[in-house]
């Protein structure tokens, strides 16, 4: 006889969710979010209310270039281990670790650099600082995507992406309207500059951090045995312990303040049952407070009672099991990025100042003088790293071994339909992505206020990403993977059409229902195809495959998303969210086909006992 509950929902959901590792994964996509917004949006509006004119603001965004080619050097991150850390945390682990550490190393030296101090050089220190921290946040990115791959099987990907991208989007609203309300608290504001507040302010987004470290020292090491079990144990206990005094009382308050703005922003209402008290929104505050003071002896404790452990052999390229391949080869190999990258941006800034800038150029010729620029930069690199091959500063066959045996690997392992599965990850996401470029035009072309949008599509709009993003981890856990990406691909192209009824019918219940189920349908695509990704992923060479995947996603939606006012301007918003849906129907083929010809090997869900 057939246990009923056996698969019962409530037992996926608890697999699923209520799991130290899903916890750890929650933790681990805040600590990926929390940076993101310093290098760009918070840190733009530090530098305009310091009166730095625009276009130095804007060449601020260059520091973010690493979050864009972080592919480069995710093969040293792959192959490579940290000495001294690596016996001690394990090869991921110590990664995480370090590039934690220079996250927030380098959130406290931007902190201490006033971009407008007497001092020379201080705008380049801080823009140096900028590149530092978005460079240790990409390859943390990098670490954290190959981790939650190894950590859990094919079967769970789904889940442990909503959490990912949960915990991703909680860690870009503290850094971004937290920071935002935090510089305000501590005096700043655009009428009246003050360095302090800022500095406080990113000095406390370098202490949250800390959840990322935390994280990283309860985790468990993938490909890994623990020798000392009852120190694993204790670990996640008082871990355990801690995260449920901290995260469940301010989770309940939050849950109960959206429901309050929802009620009273949104909805009108005169008497909000949600209405929260000066006394319980001070004393949720100090909690908040409370709950950083022991913090740093728990991160101090769970650094001295890490576990022995021993690592498993799974990649023969791994130099953390392979000890010939450590020492000069890794010190070559770091050598020869370093000096490829420093040829990519010598023939990135050539190329730059050769193309006459002040120029206006149509949408096309700029994308190709770009695309030029972007080639010839990635030329230089190549000639740059080959010439090092060539003089022997790295043995050829170690070169292939970390940049072109993980894309190798890949072709080797779908042949021909290698094609097919990369022409689904670079479409996937086209319908949404390309409709969402021009969203806030659209609403305010309507004549809505700033007000009424910022509520649709960041109050209602987030909230509702977030519950897409858990419910598209639930469907997917009781179907395959495939079944769960063709009901995605269907929302997120069919809801565009909402948008249509919205031109038509300009009210604000209208917008709220479009911004309602569309940020559904794109929180659930985005769940299920990150854990597509995850399980095209071969095991051997995680941190690599997924990073170009991942890079390879949103390249061709980010192009034909410079175009959407070019499309309205020239028809009409009906007829482009009409072309938005129709590029859907070739994903929903290319879905199909790739359901049907490809076995991805992840099964369908079941609970272990």
């Amino acid at each position: 006889m057939i246990d009923a509950t056996r698969n019962s929902s409530w037992a996926v959901f608890k697999e699923a969710y209520l799991t130290k590792n899903a916890l750890i994964m929650l933790m681990l996509g805040f600590s990926a979010g929390l940076p993101y917004f310093l290098v760009f949006s918070t840190l733009g509006i530090w530098l305009r209310e310091a009166q730095i004119d625009k276009s130095t603001v804007t060449m601020f965004a260059w520091a973010g270039l690493a979050y864009s080619f972080k592919f480069l050097w995710s093969p040293l991150v792959d192959g490579l281990s940290i000495p001294f850390l690596k016996n001690y945390l394990g090869k991921r682990r110590s990664w995480l670790v370090l590039m934690q550490c220079c996250v927030i190393t380098a959130i406290v030296l931007m902190a201490f650099t006033s971009p407008v101090a007497s001092q020379m050089n201080s705008l380049e220190m801080m823009a140096l600082f900028a590149v530092l921290l978005a460079f240790s946040s990409a390859s943390q990115d990098i670490v954290i995507d190959a981790y939650r791959i190894e950590i859990v099987p094919k079967s769970m990907q789904t889940a442990f992406s909503a959490l990912y991208v949960f915990g991703y989007r909680l860690g870009l609203i503290i850094s971004g309207a937290g920071a935002l309300y935090l510089a305000t608290y501590f005096g700043s504001s655009e009428e009246l500059y003050q360095y302090d507040a800022w500095k406080n302010t990113y000095l406390v987004m370098a202490l949250v951090m800390g959840v990322g470290v935390m994280a990283t020292l309860t985790a468990s090491e993938p490909n890994s045995e623990i020798l000392t079990p009852k120190k694993q144990s204790l670990n996640d206990k008082v871990m355990g312990i801690y995260a449920a005094l901290a995260l469940i009382p301010m989770a309940l308050y939050g849950i109960w303040y959206l429901l309050n703005q929802i009620s009273v922003r949104i909805l009108e209402m005169a008497n909000s049952p949600f209405v929260i008290s000066d006394t319980v929104a001070n004393t949720a505050s100090w909690y908040g407070v409370a709950m950083l003071i022991p913090a740093p002896i728990i991160l101090i404790f769970l650094l001295l009672n890490q576990p022995k452990i021993k690592m498993i052999a799974l990649n023969t390229n791994d130099d953390t099991l392979n000890s010939r391949q450590h020492g000069k080869d890794s010190l070559r190999l770091v050598l020869m990025f370093i000096l490829s990258m420093l040829g990519f941006i010598f023939a990135f800034r050539a190329i730059g100042d050769v193309m006459i800038a002040d120029v206006k150029h149509s949408n096309l010729v700029g994308f190709l003088l770009e695309s030029v620029r972007f080639v010839g930069s990635s030329v230089m690199a190549i000639v740059v790293a080959t010439a090092l091959i060539k003089l022997g500063v790295v043995k050829k066959e170690i070169a292939v071994r970390y940049w072109a045996e993980p894309i190798l690997d890949f072709f080797r392992t779908y042949g021909k339909k290698a094609a097919l599965i990369l022409a689904l990850i670079g479409v996937y996401r086209i319908s949404d992505i390309v409709a969402g470029n021009i969203a806030n035009i659209f609403y305010q072309d309507l004549g809505f206020t700033k007000v009424q949008i910022a509520d649709a599509s960041k109050l209602v709009g987030l909230t509702m990403s977030i519950l897409g993003g858990f419910l598209g981890g639930f469907i997917a856990q009781k179907m395959r993977i495939i079944a769960a990406m063709m009901i995605g691909a269907i929302l997120a192209a069919a809801t565009n059409l909402l948008f249509i009824l919205l031109f038509n019918n300009p009210t604000a219940g209208m917008l709220y229902m479009a911004v309602v189920f569309d940020n559904l349908a794109g929180g659930l695509a985005s769940a299920v195809f990150v854990a597509f990704l995850s399980v095209l992923t071969s095991i051997r060479f995680t941190a690599v495959q997924y990073a170009l995947f991942s890079s390879l996603m949103t390249l061709s939606p980010k192009i034909l998303g410079g175009y959407s006012g070019s499309i309205v301007e020239a028809t009409s918003y009906p007829t482009f969210f009409l072309i938005t849906c129709v590029m859907g129907v070739p994903v929903l083929f290319l879905v199909y086909l790739v359901g049907r010809y490809i076995d991805l090997g992840d099964g369908k869900f079941s609970v272990k006992n």
